[in-house]
């Protein structure tokens, strides 16, 4: 049977996918740019948050650190 287009495509967006997982693994992240942020003023203070954005350029990786 043949394989249609739409799954065709889906199958090499996934195989893409798994090829960029393993480079960002890879990847060093020298280059990173850090964003700070934060949610604090509320009347209780132990639900202020701050955490750290990062997103790597060189292997477009995006993730996010509590602090």
């Amino acid at each position: 049977m043949r394989e249609l287009k739409s799954h065709r495509i889906e199958r090499e967006i996934l195989e893409l996918y798994v090829e960029l997982r393993k480079h960002q693994d890879k990847c060093k992240h020298t280059k990173v740019i850090r964003k700070y942020g934060s949610n604090s003023g509320n009347y209780d203070p132990s639900c202020d948050s701050y955490w750290i954005d990062f997103d790597c350029p060189t292997c477009l990786k995006q993730w996010m650190e509590d602090q």
